[in-house]
């Protein structure tokens, strides 16, 4: 193998060009959706824990209202399947986690990780299985979602800093991991599954191009809860989190179905 074919093997291990391309694809479609990379490399730090680290990507809309963390994840001819225990949560989702922050009178408040409506719809799963994990640590798409989540909440304080006397009006920061695994879900009964061996019968399977991965993925505790001590149900939902889980080669796609519900953020306080 001639020297430079070992330099570009070398540097095809990386995980640097599937970030660069898609950072190009996301400018060369941007007349179709109106996304542009603002930022590659990102640096951020989350004052709450003092985490701190670097962002592929960061998106932004047209609009300058929504933008979105990302990770790139390269992997080879592998798929990442998702499972789906009720069959009837295979309808596709509307909701998503996101960062919201108000702008009012060259003032912020910090509203925190709130449930909004928005498309595309797709499948969501709270459990992602991927060949060849070590099942001693904590599974990758966890790690790099429970990253993603402290890195939206720097980024977002960074954005109120910079964009206080802007435009009145709301912020949102989503996460997503961009990947090139194909995604495919998994769906099957819970009452299918054989308590001798642990194993699932009569399961589904589809590829579908993107879903929302929600999961316990923050130790962040609810702010005023309504009592002394937070509900389970509270508790639970503060620490929910969602991740956007997007092929790289549908993330045009994506982004062009991209939107978020305006009623829905009118009720947002």
């Amino acid at each position: 193998m001639a020297e430079s074919d070992e330099l570009t093997d070398l540097v095809n291990r990386s995980g640097f060009p599937l970030q660069i391309g898609v950072a190009a694809a996301v400018r060369r479609s941007n007349y179709r959706h109106g996304w542009e990379v603002l930022y590659s490399e990102h640096s951020w730090k989350n004052s709450n824990d003092e985490s701190s680290g670097f962002l592929d990507l960061v998106l932004a809309d047209a609009f300058g209202t929504n933008f979105i963390s990302v990770e790139c994840k390269r992997v080879l001819e592998s798929s990442w399947v998702f499972l789906i225990s009720d069959p009837e949560r295979m309808m596709e989702r509307r909701h998503a986690k996101a960062w919201v922050t108000r702008y009012s009178n060259n003032f912020v408040t910090q509203v925190g990780w709130t449930d909004v409506s928005l498309n595309p719809t797709t499948p969501q799963s709270s459990y992602c299985v991927i060949p060849g994990q070590d099942a001693k640590t904590r599974p990758l798409i966890e790690r790099v979602g429970a990253e993603l989540v402290r890195a939206s909440e720097g980024l977002a304080a960074e954005i109120a800093r910079v964009q206080v006397y802007r435009q009145e009006g709301v912020r949102l920061v989503f996460n997503m991991i961009v990947t090139t695994a194909r995604l495919q879900v998994c769906v099957f009964s819970g009452d299918a599954i054989s308590l001798n061996d642990g194993k699932i019968t009569n399961a589904g399977y589809r590829e579908v191009p993107y879903l929302r991965f929600r999961k316990q993925l923050s130790a962040r505790l609810p702010g005023a809860p309504s009592s002394s001590w937070p509900s389970a149900s509270e508790l639970a939902h503060a620490k929910d989190q969602t991740v956007f889980v997007v092929t790289a080669e549908h993330l045009e796609d994506f982004l062009h179905h991209f939107g978020v519900d305006a009623r829905a953020l009118q009720r947002v306080e």
